[in-house]
Formats: structure tokens, C-alpha cells, sequence
């Protein structure tokens, strides 16, 4: 009897060991597909009462000060904003944090409106948010290329 518990203990002691590992083993995120860097590429709007109107997000109207280039990296939960600007300064970078698919900033500047994203692919993120133009509050849509950028 001893030698049918020691051969059944010693068939059972790879199962027991490989079972109890994988317990510990953490949980795989599923990567959210906006997780990565992206680089603004042109910019929609319609002007109430007037034309809607497309360009690339660099032909953005305004001055020196205007921004001419977001670069914003996601990941699951935060956002990270980096904008240049048509003389070439580049501003601060600006923290967010995303939930059900909204980039909300941690900005008191009134030009970093929440940003919900209404379409990604592998290439191409496409978000919606309000800007100021000539006095108005307009809704945009902006789309990114993912940047090769590492």
C-alpha cells in the first residue's frame, strides 16, 4: 500500500507543480489599439452658417503662435501633449488621462478641450474636440499618423 501512494505522489508531483506556477502567473492587457505616439495630420471643422473646410493640421490658420503640430503618446490610461508651434517653439509637455475613450488634460489653458476619440486603426486615430476660431466654439476632427518615432 505504501508503494501505491509513493507511485501515485511521485505521477502526481509534475502536475501539482506546473499548476500551482501558472496561478502566479500575472494577467496579459490586451493593448488598447490607440496605445502608441501620434503626429497630427489634417484637421475638419464647418463654420456655422458657412463652409466646412479641410487642411493639413500644419496649414492650421493663426499666427506665429499658432500650433502647427500635436504629438500626443497614449497609453491604456494616460496621454501625453507635445505642441510646436508655426515659429517653432516647442511647448511644454502636457499630462492627461484617459478614460472611456476620452484624453482629458491636466491644463488651465482653455485650448486643451477634452478629446474623445471616435476612431483608431493601425495607422490612423481620428479624435473629436472643440477649438476657438474667430470668436466661436468649434467642434474639430483631427486625425494622427502613428509616428515611427520609438
Amino acid at each position: 500500500m505504501k508503494k501505491l501512494v509513493a507511485i501515485c505522489a511521485f505521477l502526481a508531483l509534475p502536475f501539482a507543480i506546473g499548476s500551482c506556477s501558472s496561478d502566479d502567473n500575472s494577467v496579459i492587457r490586451k493593448k488598447s489599439d490607440y496605445e502608441g505616439t501620434w503626429v497630427t495630420d489634417s484637421l475638419f471643422y464647418s463654420i456655422p452658417n458657412g463652409p466646412s473646410m479641410k487642411h493639413k493640421f500644419s496649414d492650421m490658420p493663426g499666427g506665429e503662435n499658432a500650433v502647427i503640430q500635436d504629438v500626443m503618446t497614449l497609453t491604456e490610461d494616460k496621454a501625453t501633449l507635445v505642441e510646436t508651434t508655426r515659429k517653432g517653439e516647442v511647448k511644454a509637455a502636457v499630462q492627461g488621462s484617459i478614460k472611456d475613450q476620452v484624453i482629458t488634460f491636466t491644463s488651465n489653458d482653455p485650448a486643451h478641450t477634452p478629446r474623445k476619440i471616435q476612431a483608431v486603426t493601425e495607422i490612423k486615430l481620428t479624435v473629436v474636440y472643440d477649438i476657438s476660431m474667430r470668436g466661436d466654439k468649434l467642434p474639430v476632427t483631427v486625425t494622427y499618423k502613428k509616428s515611427e518615432l520609438k
